[in-house]
């Protein structure tokens, strides 16, 4: 029963401190308005204009030029005149088009402004333009922009990792579960290819495992462009699976997660419920004092926003909306590895993963992960410490992890 405790104790310890990170001021401005003024913009003497230079926000590069009929260039009035565009950042697969708007805030300043698109809140309303700014501003998911990687990525990476390609004891495993409950925590340094100088990205990422089969991931990712955002990710996840001891040994499971999303910024509050699920097999066969093994996984992964994320006056709602419309994305990742006793009590090891999206107009970026790693055995625990190194064509990240398998 004390076990027990401590589990769910530490557990609950995780959560709080990547959730400690949602509270803080929440500003009165919303919608466009706050977005833009986030970015680096350029004021005329006048107070009449104000220009946003390529801002970066989020996946997009914005560029604007606001006219401040209401002579209030820290807000986009009702009446201002807005000449916007839109663009994908370099490295995006399947990218849109820009897209370009030029009007009235609102039907209120159709007479100043002129333009034949209406206002700019019908324009966001449009399916077609909702569908690409999603698109553009969040390509793949929400997860993706805010947390360096999405959660589904994530979670198929760190049950092949430390389950389907878990190799520390797997001559000691029998019965369903996960192969090795216990911890781990990492910290990864994340560099978008298209960085300036200034830029910098890092993560806080960790796993507890409550029991063989029960685990609590949670991640926490700051990066610093056009302007500093934080994002949150708390998710459960369910893994049994079954071994055949055989020549070969086989591992065949599945998985069921759900959990939170959350990211808090100058320019844009965004939270959404993150759920998913899928099978994975991997095969696993000793030669001597060596072990290879390799594995497959296929995940189906949803996002979807609370109604409460944008009020019926925030001109960004239309991003609750896409996101919630866009259907399931499949993800499909395999991988090796190789490990080689080098003493009764330590073993080197490599593992590699290779992650390739399935949607169809899917427009987020395969990856592929690296690990290296030594286990020491302490008795029945053991501890493992080692480098990963993850890669995008549009972002790449370097890790520092520690581990402890407890056996329970």
């Amino acid at each position: 029963m004390a076990t027990s405790l401590t589990r769910v104790a530490w557990s609950v310890t995780i959560a709080v401190l990547t959730t400690s990170s949602l509270a803080g001021a929440q500003t009165t401005d919303s919608g466009l308005s706050r977005a833009v003024n986030a970015l680096p913009r350029v004021v005329s003497d006048d107070r009449r204009q104000t220009i946003v230079p390529g801002g970066r926000l989020f996946g997009g590069l914005i560029t604007a030029t606001i006219t401040n009929n209401d002579g209030d260039p820290d807000r986009i009035g009702r009446t201002d005149c807005i000449n916007l565009v839109v663009s994908p950042r370099p490295g995006q697969r399947n990218a849109p088009g820009p897209e370009v708007f030029a009007g009235p805030r609102t039907a209120a300043g159709a007479a100043l402004c002129g333009g034949t698109q209406g206002s700019f809140d019908d324009w966001t309303r449009d399916r077609r333009v909702a569908d690409a700014l999603l698109q553009i501003l969040f390509p793949g998911s929400l997860g993706a922009a805010v947390l360096g990687r999405s959660p589904g990525e994530m979670s198929t990476e760190q049950l092949l990792l430390t389950t389907a390609l878990g190799t520390e004891d797997v001559r000691q495993q029998g019965g369903g579960g996960r192969a090795l409950a216990g911890g781990l925590i990492e910290f990864e340094s994340l560099r978008r290819r298209d960085a300036q100088p200034g830029d910098s990205g890092w993560a806080w990422q960790g796993i507890y495992g409550i029991s063989r089969t029960l685990a609590v991931q949670a991640r926490f990712a700051q990066e610093h462009e056009s302007f500093t955002n934080s994002g949150t990710s708390v998710m459960v996840d369910y893994h049994p699976f079954i071994e055949i001891d055989r020549t070969v040994q086989w591992r065949i499971g599945g998985t069921a997660r759900g959990g939170v999303l959350y990211s808090r910024s100058p320019a844009v509050d965004v939270g959404s419920v993150e759920f998913g699920g899928g099978g994975w097999g991997s095969g696993f066969k000793d030669l001597g004092r060596v072990r290879v093994g390799a594995g497959v996984m296929l995940q189906g992964s949803k996002s979807w926003v609370p109604g409460g994320i944008f009020d019926d006056n925030d001109d960004l709602r239309f991003l609750a909306t896409a996101i919630n419309d866009r259907g399931l994305l499949y993800d499909f990742t395999y991988g090796g590895t190789a490990s080689v006793d080098t003493s009764r009590r330590t073993r080197l090891m490599v593992k590699l993963l290779e992650n390739t999206p399935m949607s169809l107009r899917d427009s987020r970026l395969g990856s592929w992960l690296v690990s290296t790693g030594v286990s020491y055995r302490l008795g029945l625990p053991t501890i493992n410490i080692g480098y990963q190194r993850y890669s995008t064509p549009a972002v790449t990240g370097n890790s520092l992890y520690f581990q402890g398998n407890f056996d329970w």
